[in-house]
């Protein structure tokens, strides 16, 4: 490997205007975690990150290669930036750009941009490197699409469509050597996150409610999310990993779309098969009940998952956590039939719900818990 020097990173290749020549490329198989080994070799890079010419490292530890670029050579002209990685600042991650596909203006898309050079140089807890972090991200989300993509009900509905993984060389500062980047094309979903409409009310650190959508139309929200994301689960095989606020989209129309798979579990690939093929398992998906039980967005630690939706959902959530729990059985509490599995003895009869209040243990009776001894 080149000896580490200052990073010879002038400036992102991603501006406005430049233009992509790239290619289909077929991307390689999940790794780490549950799925299969880490096929890269390891690569020690244990220096200050400012002093690392990720040039060099990216020309010496190029991107996992499947088969060659195949097809036709297309282009890709950026328009504008959603999210672009600084790792001096930001820790590094993927770029998301928008732009038009073969020079079509009326063809606009959203490139996730697998750009090692713009990654953690390691994570700490795995030991990887900034270019095998990269295809980590780059495999798993590929896949996630891949797999989603032809499920009924999910492709280009709950998720957006998905145009291919592609490949481009990038100009380094070494004569006649470029390096390569692999990058997903999706649809351009309109709309905010609802991160991003939290933001937009938020003034002086703290979240004014009133500046945010109605109540109602924060809970449709979360109810279509949670039901957005089972259906995905159940009927593409696909566990997103990561559904916070800043991974939904609210369309212009209210509906939303679940976005970023990085983290997914994509269970064709996963070392153990989906759930519904387990012996004894219903052919309906679970109830949202069950699967988002208790919902308490005001428990934990702020990294607890819930808790990010603290500053979406009723205030009175956070002061009575059973509030949330109500709200699973009202909306759901009702089947309709066909759509979810009735839920099972074992949840209703949990013990854990001896301790809830006798209003959320009556619901419970209802939809067939055993009730209590006197």
């Amino acid at each position: 490997m080149a000896t580490p020097t200052r990073t010879s990173i002038s400036s992102t290749p991603y501006r406005e205007g430049v233009e992509l020549r790239i290619r289909k490329h077929v991307p390689p198989e999940p790794f780490g975690g549950g799925y299969r080994p880490c096929p890269r070799r390891k690569v020690g890079v244990n220096q200050d990150a400012t002093s690392v010419d990720r040039v060099a490292l990216a020309l010496d530890n190029p991107p996992l290669e499947t088969e060659p670029p195949a097809g036709e050579e297309h282009t890709f002209t950026i328009t504008g930036s959603k999210t672009l990685r600084r790792f001096h600042v930001d820790g590094g991650g993927a770029h998301v750009v928008t732009g038009y596909f073969d020079r079509d203006k009326d063809v606009v898309c959203l490139a996730k941009i697998y750009d090692g050079v713009y990654y953690p140089l390691e994570n700490q807890d795995s030991g990887w490197d900034c270019m095998t972090l990269a295809d980590a991200d780059y495999a798993i989300e590929a896949w996630a699409y891949e797999t989603m993509q032809p499920a009924e009900g999910v492709g280009a509905k709950l998720v957006p469509e998905y145009y291919g993984t592609w490949t481009f060389a990038v100009a380094t500062n070494q004569p006649g050597r470029r390096r390569w980047v692999r990058m997903l094309l999706l649809q351009l979903v309109r709309g905010e996150t609802v991160l991003d409409k939290i933001r937009k009310a938020t003034k002086n650190d703290a979240v004014q409610h009133p500046l945010l959508p109605d109540q109602e139309t924060r809970l449709r929200v979360l109810k279509d999310t949670f039901e957005a994301e089972t259906s995905i689960f159940w009927n593409a095989e696909v566990l997103h990993g990561d559904l916070s606020p800043r991974n939904v989209m609210v369309q212009p129309d209210g509906s939303v779309v679940i976005i970023d798979f990085n983290q997914a579990r994509v269970y064709p690939f996963y070392y153990r098969p989906h759930p519904k093929y387990d012996e004894g398992a219903h052919p309906l998906p679970p109830s949202p009940i069950k699967r988002y039980w208790p919902f308490a967005p005001g428990a934990g630690t702020f990294a607890d998952p819930g808790n990010q939706w603290a500053s979406w959902v009723p205030q009175s959530w956070l002061e009575n956590p059973e509030l949330a729990a109500e709200w699973l059985l009202k909306t759901w509490g009702s089947p309709t039939p066909g759509k979810y599995a009735p839920l099972s003895d074992y949840f209703l009869n949990h013990p854990a719900h001896a301790e809830r209040s006798k209003k959320l243990q009556a619901a419970l009776e209802k939809l067939g818990r055993k009730p209590a001894k006197k």
